[in-house]
């Protein structure tokens, strides 16, 4: 609360300054007519300056006197004569003060004094770089400081006057009392002394008291002067701020023509590291163009002769220097990543999040993408530093595409509906299923869509057809699924059809049927089974080769447990 409350009354007092008496000083902005002073208040002000000059004169014939007391007196009395002919000559030099002030009516050149001109110092030419501000706010805040400091003075005097008045009436109480000579001698020695320190603290009194009036008398009237007060400002200060924006403004603008002049003559290079020259050479004339409009506008305080103003750019570009310094090793790794030289570089592939994405493009706002997900990921420079990249190669992107079938681990079938990089969203048995992609990646999924699925089916036959189960039976079953998959619009996308004894079991000869088939047919994977048994048991039925009931039996089991299948519910095929 003490630095936020701080730093509004430096800036409350910065900004006072820039429009009170400076940009007055600076300019030569009409003055208001001086006012006709009442011959009363005149006949007032002669009184008070004939009392100061009377008492300027009483105190020099003190001194005097004191001067040659000194002369005559001995060594023990002379550090005492001293120190009052020092104390009468400061009130002396009080009274000639009070005597001027009065008579000027409170004007004082005490914050024009010049300089004195000293050896280089850095840290003194740091002061005279601030002095001007300085002393702005030591003149913005002269009179409120005046003005309790006479408030002070003025209840010091009234406790001191009280004490020589006490001090005074107890003297007084020797008066009717006889006393030895050498005693009254003293006491009224001492009674003097009282008596001129009263007069000298009245005195002073009264002139605090009325340059406190003077003060307060153009504190009110300060309304009056703020037209000539922001006249001036307007000519001056206001004057020079305007032509530094204007020419700021211009110097910018200019550049910026530049740069697009350059740019449309400039023909498109696709090279990655013919961007990074380009983009580096950007950002140059970025810091160029900056540098420049900082030089236009110092050259416009220094031609006008604004030291406040020049102090305060110069000093708020030093504070801007030292802040980039501290953050200069970041902004060389971000320059490192701007010139295509850093650990991420452009069009490499990089893992962000558990993803695999493409930098595909390097900027103070770098993007990532991911060609078989919707949307792009935008990283800050300083985010992007953190990541590692490596040259691309032939692997997938990401293990499915919209619209592909899938075989998760769980054994349910899902088509992809949407993927993007936060989601994916997957219709399984008619109902939407979703994942978060890093998640989704995870899983040890099939894709059937993708190179392509195979079909595996074991069916088996009785043992009294023994003769003829090594070749008859399988060119038998090969050749009726064949055609029974051209028959299902299926033969464009079998590549191969295996049918081979496998063995002989329990209760029956078994074959293994192998049907290897392309993406086309993903969303027809359980048909495609339930298809071989069909046309196994057909082809039995038509040549009379029996089934072993219990082999009926465990077929007929996996068959129902296949019928639930999100291929066969509308909307999957």
């Amino acid at each position: 609360m003490n630095k936020r409350f701080t730093a509004r009354t430096i800036a409350g007092l910065l900004a006072l300054w820039l429009v009170m008496p400076v940009a007055s000083a600076q300019t030569s902005a009409p003055t208001a007519e001086p006012t006709q002073v009442d011959a009363a208040e005149r006949a007032q002000t002669i009184r008070k300056l004939q009392t100061i000059r009377a008492a300027l004169e009483d105190r020099r014939e003190q001194v005097r006197n004191l001067l040659e007391q000194l002369a005559e007196a001995d060594e023990i009395a002379r550090p005492r004569i001293r120190e009052q002919i020092e104390a009468q000559q400061q009130i002396i030099r009080d009274l000639m003060d009070s005597f001027e002030t009065i008579a000027v009516n409170g004007t004082n050149l005490r914050n024009l004094a010049d300089a004195r001109d000293e050896g280089l110092d850095w840290r003194d030419e740091m002061i005279q770089i601030a002095r001007p501000i300085i002393d702005g706010l030591k003149e913005a805040t002269e009179k409120p400081r005046r003005i309790a400091e006479l408030r002070t003075s003025i209840e010091l005097y009234q406790q001191q006057l009280a004490m020589t008045e006490k001090a005074i009436a107890s003297l007084a109480r020797f008066e009717q009392q006889d006393l030895p000579p050498g005693v009254a001698a003293g006491l009224n020695e001492v009674a003097a002394a009282w008596r001129r320190r009263h007069d000298d603290i009245q005195r002073s009194l009264e002139v605090s008291r009325e340059e406190l009036g003077f003060l307060e008398t153009e504190k009110t009237r300060v309304f009056e002067t703020m037209g000539n007060v922001a006249y001036g400002f307007i000519l001056g200060r206001g004057l020079t701020l305007l032509f530094a924006l204007v020419t700021g403004v211009l110097v910018w603008y200019a550049m910026r023509a530049l740069r697009r002049l350059a740019t449309v003559r400039r023909r498109p290079e696709q090279d990655t590291q013919q961007a990074a020259k380009v983009r580096l050479l950007l950002y140059g004339y970025h810091l160029l163009t900056v540098v420049l409009v900082a030089l236009a506008v110092l050259s416009v305080f220094y031609v006008r002769g604004d030291v406040l103003l020049l102090s305060l750019a110069i000093i708020a570009l030093v504070m801007l220097a030292l802040g980039v310094w501290r953050f200069l090793p970041g902004y060389i790794e971000e320059a490192r990543l701007l010139l295509n030289a850093g650990a991420a570089r452009q069009g490499e592939r990089v893992i962000y999040n558990g993803l695999p994405f493409r930098i595909t493009r390097l900027n103070l706002y770098s993007e990532l993408h991911n060609p078989e997900l919707d949307g792009v990921i935008r990283l800050p420079l300083k985010a992007l530093a953190q990541l590692t990249s490596r040259p691309r190669t032939d692997e997938e992107w990401f293990p499915c595409r919209k619209g592909d079938y899938l075989l998760l681990p769980d054994g349910g079938f899902g088509q992809v509906l949407q993927q993007s990089v936060e989601l994916v969203r997957l219709r399984v048995i008619g109902s939407i299923v979703q994942y978060s992609t890093a998640d989704f990646l995870q899983l040890n999924l099939r894709n059937l869509s993708r190179e392509g699925f195979g079909v595996i089916v074991v069916f088996g036959i009785d043992y009294q057809h023994q003769a003829i189960s090594l070749d008859r039976v399988p060119q038998r079953f090969k050749s009726g699924l064949a055609a029974a998959f051209e028959r299902a619009d299926f033969g464009a996308d079998l590549k191969d059809l295996l049918v081979e004894f496998k063995q002989a079991g329990s209760s029956s000869l078994d074959y293994l049927i192998y049907a290897s088939m392309g993406g086309d047919s993903a969303a027809s994977y359980f048909t495609i089974g339930r298809m071989i048994q069909q046309t196994c048991v057909d082809i039995c039925n038509q040549e009379g080769w029996v089934i072993p009931f219990t082999q009926v039996t465990i077929h007929q089991a996996d068959a129902v447990a296949a019928e639930i299948t999100p291929a066969e519910v509308p909307g999957q095929a």
